[in-house]
């Protein structure tokens, strides 16, 4: 057993015992650009600019919320048409990731943006019980119907075929009255609600780790739900194959997403090389900003004078998603939702073509083996096509009647592309930062605020950061540290207080 005196040299003046200054854990990420909100037009600019205002969040934050919401109310009208690719097709969806911590009001931005969502959601409810009873009403007519004529040409195999053509198809019953399923998420509920309800629907998770660590991306259903997420973004055909029900499949559905998470989880979504070998990291659009806890010191004079133009700002958003939401639904075959939609096609007008076609060439030249993108050629391949589904979705946004995308809203669509192919570039091409070493990390901070100058691991565990309740994982942070120079392991049987431990370190204080 080894008494404390013999080392407390040692422990008092750790810093200077050790051999070599500590490691920072990780490079520290540059400072992100400032977000171009102006470019997202006045009304929706206007719109994250109120939100920002009013609940004391990013404007980056409020500024994905809202484009979020915009994308799910742009994509059920149209689809863009590229001028590369022979005239190709492609969605209005948009897939955006925010990384926060909590307290920077992730949620009461998300809740802000959605209200005239929900809104919406009410209104179709409320017409929804009036439809439900004229449709039970009509099913039952079919049915009753539909058993006479099987009943009167029992045997007469073509007769029946004959007289249940004439009857036609059963009737349809209402569509689902939502279009942001709140609550835990999952591929598989999301396609039954495509299955009953609208074609266009938004995942917008404010707290994003309920669906990443949730039962869709469990690891015997991962790869299903990362492919169908890569499909819906692509636009193309969703399918459920199951042995009881046989296979279903959709055409035409629409997805937006929004996922907001703390710095930890998408640290995890970030480096998961099965979210980037099958292509979905490059198709989402992500935003890091600094967080303001701590800074939003409130003059109530200002903060009151300026609620009446947020609210106005917010009304006209609010009016503007309004506007596209109740877009009529063209479908290909009433009788037959699986079929798909009709849906109407924004072109690139001459100039804005030529703007396209430059972007779209400057990209794939440093894509090249000596260009700066080379190493992020999944995302920055398809970058063009986001600017292009971000224009489209900024021409509805503001002319609900639009029939093409002009050069001013392709313009402030690119200026938004870069600045997040600049975000994608500092989070996840100068390496997303591993789990373990934010979690290392968190302790450190904690270890520096201590009087102490030892500490048991015990201790770290028992009164230190909640992740790291354990014995496992505080050890785990401990050698983390200890391999960094931040603490110096103290022999077995080091006493502190009296007591003798097992595991104990001396803290280096900077």
């Amino acid at each position: 057993m080894t008494d404390a005196t013999d080392f407390k040299d040692r422990i008092a003046t750790a810093s200077e015992y050790a051999p070599e200054p500590p490691r920072p854990l990780y490079r520290e990420l540059p400072e992100p650009r400032p977000f171009p909100v102006d470019a997202l037009g006045p009304i929706l600019g206007n719109a994250a600019k109120a939100i920002a205002t009013q609940i004391g969040c990013p404007v980056e934050c409020a500024a994905n919320s809202i484009l979020a919401v915009a994308s799910l109310a742009s994509q059920g009208c149209a689809n863009a048409i590229l001028p590369i690719g022979e005239g190709k097709p492609v969605p209005l969806s948009l897939y955006l990731l925010t990384v926060l911590d909590s307290g920077e009001r992730k949620s009461s931005a998300d809740s802000l943006a959605l209200r005239p969502v929900r809104a919406f959601e009410r209104e179709l409810a409320e017409a929804n019980a009036g439809e439900q009873q004229a449709f039970e009403s009509k099913l039952a007519a079919y049915t009753v119907q539909e058993k006479f004529l099987t009943n009167k040409n029992k045997g007469k195999q073509a007769e029946l075929e004959g007289a249940l053509r004439q009857l036609g198809p059963a009737p349809q019953p209402p569509l689902l009255p939502v279009l942001a399923p709140s609550g835990d998420q999952t591929m598989e509920g999301l396609f039954r609600v495509y299955q009953q309800g609208r074609p266009s629907l938004a995942m917008l998770c404010d707290d994003a780790a309920t669906f990443l660590g949730g039962h869709s991306l469990k690891q015997e259903q991962k790869a299903t739900t990362v492919a169908n997420l890569c499909r819906a973004w692509d636009g193309s055909k969703l399918e459920r194959i199951r042995g009881g029900d046989g296979v279903t499949i959709l055409y035409d559905r629409r997805l937006a997403a929004h996922l907001m998470v703390q710095s930890g989880v998408a640290a995890n979504f970030l480096s998961d090389p099965q979210f980037a070998d099958q292509g979905l990291l490059a198709r989402f659009l992500f935003s890091a900003p600094k967080g303001l806890a701590g800074t939003r010191i409130r003059d109530d004079a200002k903060y009151q004078a300026a609620m009446a133009q947020t609210l106005c700002d917010l009304q006209e958003y609010g009016d503007a998603i309004a506007r596209l939401l109740r877009s009529p639904i063209r479908w290909k075959n009433e009788h037959d939702r699986t079929a798909g939609i009709e849906l109407g096609a924004l072109c690139f007008t001459s100039e804005a073509r030529q703007i396209y076609v430059e972007f779209y060439n400057n990209i794939e030249r440093k894509m090249g083996p000596d260009g700066n993108l080379c190493s992020i050629k999944a995302f920055a391949s398809k970058l063009p096509e986001n600017a292009a589904r971000i224009a489209g979705t900024l021409e509805l946004i503001a002319n609900a009647k639009a029939q093409s995308i002009g050069a001013a809203m392709l313009g402030n669509a690119i200026k938004l592309a870069e600045y997040y192919l600049g975000e994608y570039v500092r989070l996840v091409a100068a390496g997303a930062i591993d789990p373990a070493l934010r979690e290392a990390d968190k302790l450190r901070l904690w270890l520096q605020t201590r009087p102490e100058n030892v500490i048991p691991l015990r201790d770290v565990y028992r009164l230190g950061p909640t992740s790291l309740r354990d014995a496992k994982s505080a050890r785990a942070a401990m050698k983390v540290l200890e391999d960094h120079g931040w603490v110096l392991a103290l022999p077995n049987g080091h006493l502190i207080d009296g007591q003798a431990h097992k595991e104990a370190w001396a803290i280096v204080k900077m």
